[in-house]
């Protein structure tokens, strides 16, 4: 189930990484693509923690 979850969220932070809007200008593209780091560093850490 853990491993679901991590899949959902890294390709939900591909989308984001990826994604790049015009209208939002570069500040919100940069902040776009932090967000999609994160979300698949959060991903990461999700899939790293064991399961006592």
């Amino acid at each position: 189930m853990r491993w679901f979850f991590a899949i959902l969220l890294i390709l939900f932070g591909a989308f984001l990484l990826a994604l790049n809007i015009d209208q939002i200008g570069n500040i919100g593209n940069v902040i776009l693509k932090i967000i999609g780091i994160g979300i698949i560093f959060v991903a990461g850490l999700f899939v790293r923690t064991k399961k006592d």
